[in-house]
């Protein structure tokens, strides 16, 4: 065999061995970015938003009846003009908001009500996809909150035709009454504006 034979022949297990530990570590990527997937959908696209739903599901049900009125108030009467009176700045009343949060898109409506409902559940489902495209912290927990308000709040939708609320401040001048749910969605939004400003991307920090 010729020393230009030798070469070819050498070059090509070379190439050979070269393609496959690129392969493996092409594999092995690839499973850790599955294995990365999974853990963040479990965390944030499930247990939180799983709990954060079950405190405001149990919040409303325990103001509910802590009123002694039916769990169907708020499909009976929007106005049930019920209060507990507590001491310091927060009193607990029974707010019924056919709209979204902060009683924005008031009025009382069935079309509005299940378009309402379909929307909170689609937007959560192209949220739990916005998560698999997040890398940092603050972002994918702000978005399983997020998630969590628009579930918490379009169970009631879906159920009652309007939202439960029940967290007064207006002793202090806040005149907006809200859940756990609306708190959820506030905190998410603010974290996302926070991340933002302060969490860089990848590219950027290539780049500096």
């Amino acid at each position: 065999m010729t020393q230009a034979n030798e070469r070819i022949v050498r070059f090509q297990k070379d190439y050979s061995a070269n393609r496959l530990r690129r392969n493996g570590l092409a594999n092995s990527l690839r499973s850790c970015d599955l294995g990365g997937m999974k853990k963040t959908l479990l965390i944030y696209a499930l247990a939180i938003p799983v709990l954060m739903v079950l405190l405001d599901q149990w919040s409303k049900y325990a103001v509910i009846q802590s009123f002694d009125v039916p769990m169907n108030i708020c499909e009976e009467n929007l106005r049930p003009g019920v209060e507990h009176k507590v001491p310091g700045p927060m009193d607990i009343s029974l707010v019924c908001n056919p709209g979204i949060s902060w009683g924005m898109l008031q009025g009382d409506s069935p079309t509005k009500r299940w378009l309402l409902t379909a929307f909170a559940f689609i937007m959560s489902g192209v949220l739990v996809y916005a998560l698999t495209q997040s890398k940092d912290r603050l972002t994918k927990l702000s978005i399983a909150l997020i998630i969590s308000g628009a579930v918490g709040n379009g169970i009631d939708r879906f159920f009652f035709g309007a939202v439960t609320d029940f967290i007064n401040f207006g002793e202090i001048g806040f005149h907006w009454v809200f859940n756990i749910a609306d708190s959820a969605i506030t905190c998410g939004v603010i974290g996302l504006l926070l991340a933002s400003f302060f969490v860089r991307s990848d590219s950027e920090a290539v780049e500096k």
